[in-house]
């Protein structure tokens, strides 16, 4: 047989040593749940016979009474072994420490709390009154900032459901007037749908790598203008800091109320915000996903060069020859900083402008880079060879360069420049590929304003008076039908159903008006019952437009001045004078 004891039976003899706790008369309840927690034993290893403790004393937090956690416990409890005594007073043994208790596990003797002096001391140390009221006050101090920092998050929570409340999405929502805003807001909304990273909503548009426009100072106030021109809205889910409030901010709201949580004002939204920080969302349509969708084809659809007026176009022009001078204008900050050279100049910047301007007006963008990097190269020079001159004169100096440069560029037109392709860390700003990849489909860097002047197609009303007679499978249709839907101001939708009336009445009794004079009545009086019927639902502008569109259904030939066509291409024809300017009938 073994001489090895019988597990079973060690474990029911180290049962018998488990500590009973017995609380300190007066003790703090803090310092008895700690000394709760410190002798909390689980039982024994059944292998190794050792105690197995509830917590880990790393894991027990002392709530700021010391540092020596055993200290702390016999400050709150005594753990008195049932059956033992101290090995010095004889007296019942409370346990100094776990390690005690694993002596006395082992059948080592141990003394008590009382007859170890440099236990006791500590625990003098941590009962000490001076120590206690430093604890209080630290406590307190917590207790405030954790009643401060709830109160504080409450604020903000009010803070987002003014937000979410003064700028409640509301789909499905139609809109009530067609675009009729500026080519650049349009530009601007269409390069923010195409790329943002996400439309549901459009944010952190700071944070872009390329910016929505070239000159970042300048897109705050371009944000605001497509919030005014209601292109886009502002999301409800854009951050508290986006907005102005009244009070400025929950610290501002204590200092106002004199430190009383109970007197603090309630965040109010005031009439402005930090267009960089909000987010937006088109708003009109079934959803947030159909409403960018949606307005990505108006847009597209009204920023066609074909469909724009003179006016129009010209707009188009002047933002191109801004967005390449504008590009021009932050390469040379770039270059400036990559040299280690200081900005230029608050004095000469206007002048810098007018030169890249001017220069943009001519010459294509690469070219415009190459001008940049010659004057920005030549300052770079001109400061190593004069070291001890200021930095500010070597910028100042890199603008009368690119000054010169460009003038001369404007001036000489065959003067060979290398053009520059795309500049590594300076792609164009997403305005400057909407523009010119998206609306006019054109490389940014190598199309010059004369070409791009050179390359538009005739104002729209010009185009359709040029028309005369629509050919088969022409799309001035659709031309037609977006410009009037685009420009509701320069058409009286009223005078579609009476000119059709009149030319189903009075062409029919005409002596010349022979057989397909008859067609054309004939589907003339369908278009206009179309229009009977529509008009109510739909309104008689909406109702104008259907009926014109309806016309490319209207398919059996008829001839006119030697030409076949559709008689709906006739009609359409007939009626395009009433969209020219100074018409007043029929002709």
């Amino acid at each position: 047989m073994s001489d090895l004891p019988d597990p079973q039976s060690v474990l029911e003899d180290l049962g018998k040593l488990v500590p009973e706790l017995v609380p300190n008369p007066g003790a703090d309840p803090d310092l008895v749940v700690i000394g709760e927690r410190y002798w909390a034993l689980a039982g024994f290893s059944p292998e190794l016979g050792t105690p197995v403790w509830c917590e880990k004393v790393k894991d027990i937090d002392t709530a700021g009474w010391g540092h020596q956690i055993y200290a702390v416990a016999a400050a709150g409890v005594r753990a008195v072994v049932p059956g033992r005594t101290c090995s010095q007073c004889g007296e019942a043994l409370s346990l100094t420490s776990r390690t005690a208790f694993q002596q006395v596990c082992d059948g080592q003797d141990s003394a008590c709390v009382e007859c170890t002096e440099s236990l006791l001391s500590a625990v003098r140390v941590v009962l000490d009154p001076a120590r206690k009221a430093k604890r209080e006050a630290g406590r307190a101090r917590t207790r405030q900032q954790e009643v401060l920092h709830d109160t504080g998050a409450a604020w903000a929570e009010v803070q987002k459901e003014v937000v979410a409340q003064r700028y409640a999405t509301v789909f499905p929502r139609e809109r009530t007037e067609p675009l009729s805003v500026s080519v650049k807001d349009m530009v601007a909304t269409l390069a923010l749908l195409r790329y943002a990273s996400s439309t549901s909503p459009i944010a952190d548009i700071g944070a872009w790598l390329d910016p929505l426009y070239p000159d970042m100072g300048e897109v705050t106030e371009l944000l605001g203008s497509l919030v005014r021109a209601e292109l886009l809205k502002i999301h409800p889910t854009s951050p508290a800091e986006a907005f102005v409030w009244d009070p400025a901010s929950f610290e501002h709201a204590l200092r106002d109320a004199g430190g009383d949580l109970d007197a603090l004002a309630a965040p109010e939204l005031g009439g402005s915000f930090h267009p960089l920080r909000a987010r937006y969302y088109a708003p009109f349509g079934t959803s947030q996903g159909k409403a960018a969708e949606q307005l990505d084809i108006d847009l597209a659809a009204a920023l066609g060069p074909a469909l724009m007026s003179a006016t129009q176009q010209d707009e188009l022009l002047a933002l191109a020859r801004e967005l390449i001078a504008e590009e021009a204008l932050r390469y040379f900050t770039n270059r400036l900083e990559e040299l280690n050279l200081p900005p230029v100049p608050e004095n000469h910047g206007a002048r810098l402008g007018d030169a890249a301007y001017k220069v943009a007006e001519h010459r294509p963008l690469g070219e415009i880079y190459n001008l940049v990097w010659r004057a920005t190269r030549a300052a770079a020079e001109a400061a190593q060879k004069n070291p001890r001159a200021p930095r500010a004169h070597m910028s100042t100096y890199a603008v009368n360069r690119f000054e010169g440069d460009a003038q001369r560029a404007v001036a000489e037109t065959e003067w060979e420049l290398k053009p520059f392709s795309a500049i590594a860390g300076n792609g164009p700003a997403a305005m400057t590929r909407a523009l010119f990849y998206s609306v006019l489909d054109l490389n940014p860097i190598d199309t010059s304003i004369p070409q791009l002047r050179e390359g538009l197609p005739p104002p729209v009303a010009a185009s359709i008076a040029a028309a005369g007679v629509i050919a088969p499978g022409h799309d001035d249709l659709a031309a037609v039908v977006a410009w009037l839907h685009a420009h509701p101001d320069d058409w009286d939708p009223h005078r579609v159903p009476a000119e059709l009336g009149l030319l189903e009445q009075a062409r029919e009794g005409a002596p010349d008006w022979h057989f397909e004079g008859k067609i054309i009545a004939r589907d003339a009086a369908r278009l206009h019952r179309l229009h009977l019927r529509l008009a109510p639902a739909l309104g008689v502008r909406e109702a104008a437009l259907a009926v014109l569109a309806a016309t490319g259904m209207l398919v059996h030939p008829v001839t006119r001045d030697g030409a076949t066509v559709t008689s709906g291409e006739w009609i359409l024809d007939a009626l395009s004078v009433l969209f020219l300017d100074g018409s007043d009938g029929l002709v």
